[in-house]
C-alpha cells in the first residue's frame, strides 16, 4: 500500500495542519498587533513661536511653544520595522510547517504503534492456533482497552475451537463404535455358510440396537446443529413439566437395570428451545442410569437459585474421572455442553456425598443476580 494512503500519513497531515494553523494564526495576530501599535504612535518636536499681544495699548511680543508631528519620519520608521516583522513571520511559518510535519509523523507513529502490534498478532493467528495474545501494557486508555478486548475475543474463540475439536473427536469416536459392532457381526454371520436362522436373528438384533443408538446420536447432533444455526424456535415452558415427563419416560428402562427414578421438581419458567434442552436432559439421564449400580436411585429435579434455573440428575455410580482419558468426556456430555452453551448456560459436575455424580444444567433468567450461582441446590432438595 502506498505510504501516502496510510492512516499514519493522514494523521500526520492532520496534526501538521492543526499545528501550522494555530501557529500561523498566532504569528499573524502578532504581526497585525505590531503593525497597529507602530502606526498609532507619533514622533513629535516642539517649535518656538512668537505672537504680539497688546497690553494697555502697548504691543508686547510673547513667545509660545507649539507641538509639531513628524509624519514622514514616523511612516518610514514604521514601514522598516513592519518589513522586518513580515520577513521574520514568513520564515517562522516555513519552519513551523516543516516542524509540524515531523512532529505529526512522530506523534502519529507513537499513537498507532499499539494498532500495529494488534495487526501483527492478527496476521500471525490461524484458526488452528489461537494461543497468541497481544498483552499490550500501558495506561488504561482506549488502545489498551481495545487490545484487552481483542485478547478476550481470542480467548473465547480459542475455547470455542477447542470445544469444537473435542466435540468432533467425541462424535467420531462414539459413532465409530456402533458402526464397528454392526460391521463385525454382519461379517461374522455373512462369512459363515452354516449360520443358522437364530444366529442371523441374533446378529439382526445387535444391528438393530446399534442402529437405534446411532439414530439417537444423530438426533442429538441435529438438535445441537439446529440450535447453533438459529433454526430452532425458542418457547417459554416449565422445567418441572420436563422433569416429570422424563421421569415417567425413563421409569421402564431404569427398572430393567434395577434402578429407580425419583423426581423432585420445583416449578420454574424459562425461555429456550425445549426440544434441545429435552435432548440435553435425556443425555444426562442416559449416562446416570447406565452408571447407577443395581438397587440404587437416580434423582432428577429442577428449581431456581439467585435467578438461575437449574436441571439436575444425581446418581450413585462411580462418578466422572478427574481427567478423562484423552480429554474426552463422552459424546452425550459434548451434546449437553453444546446445547447449554447456546442457551448462555453452564454445565456443572459435582461429586455426590456418599459416592456418585450430580450433573447440573444452569440456565440464566432475566432475574439472574450473578454470573454463576455458588450453590448445590439439587443435593438439598
Amino acid at each position: 500500500m502506498p505510504r501516502w494512503r496510510s492512516i499514519r500519513f493522514r494523521l500526520s497531515i492532520q496534526y501538521s495542519a492543526v499545528v501550522f494553523g494555530l501557529g500561523g494564526a498566532l504569528l499573524g495576530l502578532g504581526y497585525l498587533a505590531q503593525r497597529q501599535s507602530l502606526r498609532s504612535e507619533t514622533m513629535t518636536r516642539y517649535a518656538l513661536e512668537t505672537r504680539i499681544v497688546q497690553i494697555d495699548g502697548v504691543d508686547v511680543v510673547v513667545p509660545t511653544l507649539r507641538q509639531v508631528e513628524w509624519r514622514a519620519i514616523e511612516s518610514l520608521y514604521s514601514e522598516i520595522i513592519l518589513d522586518e516583522v513580515a520577513r521574520f513571520t514568513l520564515f517562522a511559518l516555513m519552519a513551523l510547517f516543516l516542524l509540524s510535519l515531523v512532529v505529526g509523523w512522530v506523534m502519529s507513529g507513537r499513537v498507532l504503534k499499539p494498532v500495529e502490534e494488534i495487526t501483527d498478532v492478527a496476521k500471525e493467528i490461524q484458526a488452528s492456533d489461537l494461543s497468541r495474545r497481544i498483552g499490550l501494557e500501558g495506561p488504561d486508555d482506549e488502545l489498551t482497552r481495545l487490545a484487552s478486548t481483542f485478547d478476550e475475543m481470542l480467548e473465547r474463540l480459542d475455547n470455542a475451537f477447542a470445544s469444537q475439536r473435542r466435540f468432533l473427536a467425541d462424535t467420531s469416536h462414539d459413532l465409530r463404535t456402533p458402526l464397528a459392532v454392526i460391521r463385525s457381526n454382519v461379517e461374522v454371520v455373512g462369512s459363515d455358510d452354516s449360520a443358522t436362522v437364530e444366529e442371523w436373528q441374533e446378529a439382526g438384533g445387535i444391528v438393530l440396537r446399534n442402529a437405534e443408538k446411532m439414530s439417537e446420536m444423530i438426533n442429538g447432533l441435529l438438535a445441537a446443529a439446529r440450535l447453533q444455526a438459529g433454526k430452532a424456535q425458542a418457547v417459554t415452558f416449565d422445567l418441572a413439566e420436563l422433569v416429570g415427563a422424563k421421569a415417567l419416560e425413563y421409569e421402564k428402562p431404569a427398572a430393567e437395570r434395577d434402578v429407580a427414578v425419583e423426581a423432585s421438581a420445583a416449578p420454574v419458567i424459562v425461555h429456550g428451545v425445549e426440544v434441545s434442552l429435552d435432548r440435553a436432559f435425556s443425555n444426562l439421564l442416559d449416562n446416570a442410569i447406565a452408571a447407577a449400580p443395581s438397587g440404587s436411585v437416580v434423582r432428577v429435579g429442577s428449581g431456581l437459585v439467585d435467578g438461575w434455573a437449574w436441571l439436575g440428575v444425581e446418581d450413585r455410580g462411580p462418578g466422572l474421572p478427574d481427567e478423562p482419558e484423552g480429554g474426552r468426556v463422552g459424546f452425550g456430555l459434548s451434546i449437553v455442553s453444546q446445547i447449554v452453551d447456546a442457551h448462555d448456560g453452564v454445565v456443572e459436575s459435582l461429586q455426590t456425598e456418599g459416592g456418585g455424580t450430580t450433573m447440573l444444567i444452569w440456565l440464566p433468567t432475566s432475574e439472574a443476580e450473578s454470573e454463576h450461582p455458588d450453590s448445590t441446590p439439587f443435593t438439598n432438595t
